[in-house]
């Protein structure tokens, strides 16, 4: 350990001034500095500085969103000045956004951490939990100590509950290659890995109609959306959210003269730009999408070839098991997972192939062998019988017109698609409406054309490594999903946690819903070591602090996933400021001390190109030398080829579906937890609360930048005026919003986009932004067994007025505003 031991309040402090004007430190402050001789000139000498040559040095921004934008950094006198957007190897999809741009403060922001440290009152053997927190406070450490500390602690627990006992906790705040190796560490030494557990409903209910899809699914590339002549945007801001290539492309389609329509229960930017808005109450998503089938089979647009070709539409069902018809059951050569249709012309049964169309019958009810049959698109006809779009106007907040026009569009104007966000996905059941969309499109024939679209962003490209991060004779842990870590920690269940090493996630200490209870499963640990940029509310619960650089410090390469067809080249601007280091610099360090060192290269540099020499698309010096190198094998147009499903056909029933409360899912069923009319504590907490994406922020990144905090400087509450008055809530008061869970101050906003019954704080925001509490006190950690998706928006609240003693001058002083305002403070000083 270094002599001096440096507290929380110092590891903040250091550049605040230059920081918080956007400036940097060094050259600029030492520019100012200088002397200049008199006799030569009285200019400011920064005025030099700011009319020299800049260097501009290509690289990649990096954060979760839907950019991965090759941007042009112009750098002088070692400071970062400007930022721009670099057009890539294909040139249409050059992007950029205002936060990309707005690096020039975040590189220099004094959140930024600086020091590895440690916990003041931690140690391997003496832990002290109850010491994590608010009020923690650190002391600064070396490279060597805090690795050392840390592969002790790991060798330790492996010896004492195995090596599953450690957790390699991954999250999605850097698009580098950074978790291949943190993974491959893992998987060598046999820790726990995460298995995710955020966004994944809609992409499982999906992938459970056609064989694809996690989190959400495949869809064509952006470039081919301008070929759609109908869009139906489905829970997703894309014009707020999305506002690069993706939202770009529909504007493109709209010229062209598609359709555009927005299901929201939020009035939000992009329903302001569309032909038609459906209103859909929240949760209430599956009864909508089971009308628009209605009506399709009422009006017969269904796509019939398409039906016949691709789907297992005229598959038998038998009457007697609810099981589809085996061709084993009825031909001597029949193949176990092949499904039998009845062919009119011969009345006769066949064996349904993969992608061949036929005279196949669509419905009707028939007798094979004695055994009594009907189709599965009879089934499902039947099934949406009582969905008439007047059924389910009153329950949805639709009107039933409207749902007719909108799926009309979609079935009878040619090529279209229906593009939801993650946001349908984040009620408790979301992945029955995966399952629903994915079969609606199929009765409409909307695979495989030019024009179709899946979900609100496009497939894009990652970067194939191969084994790289499960290497030959590793022996991996088991994985964990996101909803499992508090019990693990906590109770031992499904195995006992005992030590979390975190990287590029602001999750546990932030972001995961239910916060309370992850603080809880954060106390009960032996060791947490946290590696960031940041000083974020996670970092100030960790034990050991890994200060990662910023991404223009470190060289990387990004993938395009869920974006552009691109791999992009990080060239490093600038050395790591402080004592920061890559997150390799510490896996490696830490395989050294655990006895991997021989299977980890040398420098980041070496791993990055051995992982490109495993991706027979990228040349690593094409890719270094351009800056962005385009996958010619990703497909433009995607679901051209059979379906990855058992008979190699969408399935449009399921014979051997899930089950969960009681529902079997053969066909989309609605199942509702909180939004349910009959929810047996709406009357305590009438209000539906969301946490909407904000165009200001991506995740909890961005927070603490001054440039934002001036226009959007404290959450809020949106409300709709006729909530508010009934509670006697003036637009600007702050309101206390509380659950049987937690409870948050914040001030609210009158808000006529949401509707009655709703309403949200953006997420994002840190602790330290509220005047008490936090809008993930109020959520909960509970998932369904088959999305196994936390569920953000499945929660209820109710709203009153503050109590008259909170304190509310942070918001009154010191609020930064703009680019001259003081660095805010992290971390709880």
């Amino acid at each position: 350990m270094t002599d001096e031991g440096v507290h929380r309040r110092d590891v903040l402090k250091a550049g605040g001034a230059a920081a918080a004007l956007g400036l940097g430190g060094g050259g600029f402050v030492q520019t100012l500095a200088e002397s200049v001789d008199d006799e030569q000139s009285t200019r400011d000498p920064s005025v030099e500085s700011f009319v020299g040559q800049n260097e501009v040095i290509q690289t990649v921004c990096s954060p979760n969103c839907r950019g991965k934008c090759p941007i042009d950094v112009h750098v002088r006198d070692g400071q970062v000045k400007k930022i721009e957007p670099h057009p890539p190897e294909d040139e249409q999809y050059k992007r950029a956004c205002v936060l990309g741009l707005s690096h020039t403060q975040r590189v220099y922001d004094p959140t930024r951490l600086k020091y590895p440290m440690k916990r003041a009152d931690w140690s391997p053997d003496a832990p002290n939990p109850k010491g994590r927190g608010p009020d923690a406070e650190f002391e600064r450490v070396s490279w060597d100590e805090a690795l050392d500390l840390v592969a002790g602690k790991m060798q330790s627990l492996k010896a004492d509950h195995g090596a599953e006992s450690v957790l390699f906790h991954e999250g999605s705040g850097n698009y580098g290659q950074t978790g291949k190796s943190f993974n491959r560490l893992a998987s060598l030494f046999g820790a726990t890995q995460s298995a995710w557990g955020i966004d994944a409903n809609v992409g499982r209910g999906f992938n459970r109609v056609t064989g694809v899809g996690f989190f959400l699914p495949p869809t064509n590339e952006a470039e081919d959306w301008e070929n759609a002549n109908t869009i139906i945007v489905w829970g997703s801001d894309i014009f707020s959210s999305q506002f690069q290539m993706d939202a770009s492309k529909i504007l493109d389609a709209v010229e062209n003269g598609a359709k555009l329509v927005v299901v929201d229960p939020v009035y939000t930017t992009t329903a302001s730009k569309a032909d038609l808005w459906l209103p859909v109450k929240p949760g209430k998503d599956v009864h909508l999408a089971l009308a628009m089938m209605h009506t399709v089979f009422e009006d017969e647009t269904y796509d019939e070839e398409f039906l016949r070709k691709r789907t297992t539409a005229p598959a038998l069902i038998r009457k007697d098991t609810g099981e589809l018809l085996s061709a084993s059951e009825v031909f001597d050569d029949g193949g176990e997972n092949q499904v039998v249709a009845f062919e009119q012309g011969t009345d006769s049964p066949v064996e349904l192939e993969p992608e061949t169309g036929g005279p196949y019958a669509l419905f009707g009810e028939y007798t094979v062998d004695g055994i009594e049959c009907e189709t599965a698109l009879e089934r499902l006809r039947d099934h949406v019988a009582d969905y008439a779009p007047e059924n389910v106007a009153e329950k949805t907040g639709v009107d039933a017109e409207n749902i007719r026009t909108a799926i009309r569009w979609l079935a009878t104007r040619g090529p279209g698609g229906i593009a939801p966000s993650y946001a349908i996905g984040r009620y408790k059941h979301g992945h029955i409406f995966g399952q629903a969309y994915a079969m609606l499109m199929g009765l409409t024939g909307d695979y495989g054309r030019h024009g179709n679209i899946h979900a609100h962003h496009s497939g894009g490209a990652t970067l194939s490594a191969g084994d790289w991060a499960a290497p030959e004779g590793a022996d991996p842990g088991p994985s964990m999903f996101f909803p499992d870590y508090p019990d693990a920690m906590i109770d031992g269940d499904p195995h006992e946690v005992r030590a979390v090493y975190s990287i590029e996630s602001n999750m546990m200490g932030n972001q995961f819903p239910d916060r309370k209870r992850f603080q809880e499963a954060i106390e009960s640990l032996d060791m947490y070591v946290v590696a960031d940029m940041h000083h974020t509310d996670t970092v100030q619960h960790a034990d050991i602090i890994l200060p990662v650089p910023h991404w223009f410090e470190q060289e990387d390469i990004s993938s395009g996933w869920g974006s552009h067809p691109h791999l992009g080249y990080r060239h490093k601007v600038q050395e790591p400021l402080w004592e920061t280091r890559d997150d390799y610099y510490a896996i490696r360090g830490l395989a050294e001390r655990l006895g991997f060192g021989d299977r980890f290269p040398e420098t980041k540099r070496e791993m990055l190109r051995e992982l490109v020499s495993r991706d027979d698309d990228i040349d690593f010096d094409t890719l270094f030398e351009q800056g962005t190198q385009k996958k010619e094998s990703v497909p433009i147009v995607k679901y051209t080829d059979e379906f990855p499903t058992e008979t190699g056909r969408i399935k449009m029933y399921d014979d051997d579906a899930p089950s969960e409360e009681g529902v079997t899912f053969d066909v989309p069923r609605p199942l509702e937890d909180r939004t349910a009319d009959d929810y047996e504590k709406a009357d305590d907490y009438p209000l539906m609360f969301m946490q909407k994406h904000s165009r200001f922020r991506i995740h909890s990144q961005y927070e603490m930048l001054n440039w934002v905090r001036e226009i959007n400087p404290e959450p809020q509450l949106d409300i709709h005026p006729k909530d508010a008055k009934a509670r006697g809530i003036e637009d600007g008061d702050y309101v206390r919003v509380h659950n049987d869970r937690g409870e948050m101050v914040v001030k609210a906003k009158y808000n006529e986009a949401f509707q009655p019954g709703l309403v949200n704080t953006d997420q994002g925001w840190w602790s330290r932004d509220y005047v008490k509490g936090h809008h993930n006190d109020l959520t909960h950690n509970e998932t369904s067994e088959i999305g196994k998706t936390m569920s953000f928006y499945d929660v209820r609240v109710e709203v009153e007025p503050a109590p008259d003693d909170i304190e509310t001058e942070q918001y009154e002083a010191n609020n930064p505003r703009g680019a001259g305002a003081e660095a805010s403070h992290a971390g709880g000083d």
